[in-house]
C-alpha cells in the first residue's frame, strides 16, 4: 500500500507545488510509481498549471462519484494523467472550488471529511507515494487533505511570513492527529528558495534549523536553493528535475528525496 504525503504550509508562494512536482520526478526516477493529486481549491489550481494537463475528468468529478456513493472505478481511469517523466496526475480544475460549498452542506461530519481519504483509498495500492498539493487555506478541503495523508512535509522560505504559516499547520495537524487521524505525523520541514548570497538567508536558515530541531522537528539537510532555472519550470510543463536536470535545485531535490528516503 502506498503512503500519502501531504506537501503544505499555511501560506502561499513557498514552493509546495515546485516540490510535489519535484519529488514526483525524482522518485520515478528511483523506480517508485508516484501519484501526484491537484487538491488546490482555489479556483486555479497550481499544479495542474503547472505541468499543463488538461483531462475532461479530474478530482471534482472522482469527489462528487465518492459522495454521492457511485462506482469511481471508471472516473479514476478516466482521471489519471500519464506524465512524460513516468509518474501519474490526477488534475484539478476551477469547479474544485465548489467541493467546499458542498462538503459544509453535508449532515454526515464522517463524509464531510474523510472524502478524499476514501477517494485515495480506491487507487493507493496501486502506488510506492501519492503527494497531495493543496491551496495555502485551512477549510474543509484542507482538513480533507490532513485527513487523508500519512505524513506532512512542510515547505518555507527563511523568512518571516512563511514561519508563520508552519505554526499554523502544526496546529492544525496536531488537532486532526487528536481527533480525526491518529496516525498523521509531520515528517520534516523542508526549507526553500534559499538565496544563499546574502548573510540574512543563509543565518536565517541556520536559525530555523536550530529551533524547529530544538521542538523535535525533523528538518532536512537538503535546502532548495533559490534559482532563475526553478522559477522558469512551470512554463515547461515538467518538473524541474526534467526541466533543467543539471541545475542546482534539481540536485537538490534529488538529494532531499533521498535524504527523505533515508538513502544518503
Amino acid at each position: 500500500m502506498g503512503k500519502t504525503i501531504a506537501i503544505a504550509n499555511q501560506k502561499g508562494g513557498v514552493g509546495k507545488t515546485t516540490t510535489v512536482v519535484a519529488m514526483g520526478g525524482a522518485l520515478s526516477e528511483l523506480g517508485f510509481r508516484c501519484l501526484l493529486i491537484d487538491v488546490d481549491d482555489s479556483g486555479n489550481p497550481s499544479l495542474t498549471k503547472s505541468l499543463c494537463l488538461s483531462n475532461d475528468t479530474n478530482l471534482t468529478d472522482l469527489l462528487y462519484a465518492k459522495a454521492m456513493k457511485k462506482p469511481v472505478g471508471e472516473v479514476i481511469e478516466k482521471a489519471v494523467c500519464h506524465h512524460e517523466e513516468g509518474f501519474d496526475v490526477i488534475c484539478a480544475d476551477s469547479m474544485l472550488s465548489g467541493i467546499t460549498n458542498f462538503l459544509n452542506g453535508l449532515s454526515d461530519d464522517e463524509t464531510k471529511r474523510m472524502l478524499l481519504k476514501d477517494v485515495i483509498s480506491e487507487i493507493k495500492d496501486n502506488y510506492d507515494y501519492i503527494l497531495l498539493d493543496a491551496a495555502p487555506s485551512l477549510n474543509i478541503m484542507s482538513i480533507n487533505l490532513l485527513c487523508a495523508a500519512d505524513e506532512i512535509i512542510i515547505t518555507s522560505q527563511a523568512q518571516g511570513a512563511s514561519e508563520k504559516g508552519i505554526e499554523e499547520l502544526l496546529e492544525s495537524a496536531m488537532s486532526v492527529h487528536r481527533v480525526l487521524n491518529p496516525e498523521l505525523i509531520v515528517a520534516g520541514l523542508l526549507i526553500t528558495m534559499v538565496d544563499y548570497r546574502t548573510k540574512y538567508n543563509s543565518d536565517k536558515v541556520a536559525n530555523m534549523m536550530e529551533r524547529y530541531r530544538a521542538i523535535g522537528m525533523r528538518v532536512f539537510e537538503s535546502c532548495i536553493p533559490r534559482s532563475v532555472r526553478a522559477e522558469e519550470w512551470s512554463d515547461s510543463g515538467k518538473s524541474i528535475i526534467g526541466y533543467a536536470s543539471s541545475s542546482a535545485p534539481a540536485q537538490a531535490y534529488r538529494a532531499f528525496v533521498k535524504e527523505y528516503l533515508g538513502l544518503s
